[in-house]
């Protein structure tokens, strides 16, 4: 992302701070998705959008700046791709929910 935001002009310090944003912004909305789910809440569109749209800016400025070949664009790719999957992973439908209600029926047998 720093390097497609160079090639578009910006300085060095505005292409800095582009990809720690998009990061934060994936970040911030997966916590929150993850802290709704252990509570039991359904979580709103904000955080489903914003993941949506921070991936699909990672993905695409990885792609935009790779080797113009299908294995440098996978390869490119592959870094928001597998941020994506693991999410997926950790956060498969209740799977922390799941776990809080396991945890708290332990406590109680205890």
């Amino acid at each position: 992302m720093f390097t497609l935001v160079c090639e578009y002009g910006e300085t060095s310090w505005t292409a800095a701070l582009l990809p720690v944003s998009v990061d934060r912004m994936i970040v911030a909305s997966s916590m929150t998705l993850l802290a709704d789910s252990r509570s039991g809440r359904r979580s709103g569109f904000l955080p489903w959008i914003l993941l949506v749209v921070g991936s699909a800016a990672s993905l695409a400025a990885n792609v935009a700046v790779a080797e113009p070949s299908a294995v440098g664009r996978v390869i490119a790719a592959w870094p928001s791709c597998a941020l994506i999957g693991s999410y997926e992973l950790f956060d498969a439908p209740g799977q922390a929910r799941r776990q809080a209600e396991g945890a708290g029926r332990l406590g109680r047998s205890a």
